[in-house]
């Protein structure tokens, strides 16, 4: 009876881990195609993108009250069930993919920081264009001197 109880979660457990193997695949891609927005300057398209990501995150939140949900219901069977080479080879594949995901992630972040920074030094020129501007075109009349003379 226990075996068949094991066999059971264990089917469970693979469904849902091929679940999280295509949502994983699917988040990967979504990353990747934020990289390409963030690195090729198509800011129109990010909002799009941050959503979608803000989805996933809840999406991972689910997944992981699910598993949290099983595991506590029987930790023992789950334990058991868990250690089932198809488990585990389903577990080792979602976990490349999340580093996978993290690296684009830093990547990503890397090259927001870049363009933060570069936009901040842009916006420091065109202060300081501004007040020379400013200074040049001053109304107030000021004496002119020419040849020394005032």
């Amino acid at each position: 009876m226990e075996q068949n109880a094991i066999s059971q979660l264990e089917k469970e457990l693979v469904k849902i881990l091929r679940e999280e193997y295509t949502f994983y695949q699917s988040l990967y891609v979504l990353l990747d195609k934020q990289k390409d927005i963030i690195k090729y300057n198509k800011d129109e398209n990010l909002l799009d993108i941050y959503a979608e990501v803000e989805r996933c995150h809840k999406r991972i939140q689910q997944s992981e009250e699910k598993i949290t949900f099983i595991k506590n219901k029987n930790p023992k069977l789950f334990r058991l069930a868990s250690i089932s080479p198809n488990v585990r080879k389903l577990v080792k594949s979602i976990t490349t993919l999340v580093k996978k995901c993290m690296s684009v992630v830093q990547d990503n972040e890397a090259y927001v920081n870049a363009k933060h920074t570069r936009i901040k030094e842009e916006l420091g020129e065109l202060k300081n264009s501004e007040k020379i501007l400013n200074y040049i075109s001053s109304d107030t009349k000021s004496p002119q001197f020419i040849d020394g003379k005032g």
